[in-house]
């Protein structure tokens, strides 16, 4: 892999982890607070596969407003939730919506949710990756068109273009590697 992807891939992965962190730090509104249906959320929350500690983030946004949590009806409705999260097809949904298991699922399907999120998070990551390496492909070959360069700098920019052509070339086999892991792992669930 190109340095320019590895620093691409990079910051992508940073973006992701500061938009997960800001979004896990949302605070509820006032009226949330107020009128909140705390098994309501729960079982919201555990539908989306949150970790029980989002409670806490919840208890410091209804402290502002001088809102006590009902805890225990929260996480009522987050096992609630999690019954209908930790489904082995809602592992493959999550992962090839780029979203990580945070094991939440009990104990019985903590692995196999864990292994099906992982075999469909890797084909979003050989999705993302070659999307992002298509763009920078094509800006290149763009780039080819201004006629300010010098001939040095169109042989830079081709030799440039082979590099990512070649990385285009591994990244396509392995997410064919990944999607008919995945088609088997699809198969499989059916199968259960």
């Amino acid at each position: 892999m190109g340095w320019a992807l590895v620093k691409k891939y990079f910051l992508q992965r940073m973006t992701l982890l500061v938009t997960a962190f800001l979004s896990s730090c949302a605070s509820l509104s006032r009226e949330e607070c107020l009128y909140g249906d705390w098994f309501a959320l729960g079982v919201q929350d555990g539908r989306a596969g949150h970790v029980a500690s989002q409670v806490v983030l919840h208890q410091d946004a209804c402290k502002d407003y001088g809102v006590k949590v009902d805890k225990a009806h929260y996480l009522a409705g987050r096992k609630q939730g999690l019954q209908q999260y930790c489904q082995l097809n809602n592992a493959l949904d999550t992962g090839l919506r780029g979203q990580r298991y945070q094991a939440v699922c009990p104990a019985q399907i903590d692995a196999d949710f864990r292994y099906y999120n992982e075999a469909a998070y890797q084909v979003y990551e050989s999705r993302s990756a070659l999307k992002n390496l298509d763009s920078s492909l094509s800006d290149k070959e763009n780039s080819l068109t201004d006629k300010k360069l010098s001939d040095k700098q169109r042989q830079n920019i081709r030799s440039q273009i082979r590099r990512l052509d070649n990385e285009r070339r591994a990244l396509r086999d392995d997410l064919y590697n990944a999607e008919r892991q995945l088609d088997r792992l699809i198969e499989e669930t059916r199968h259960r």
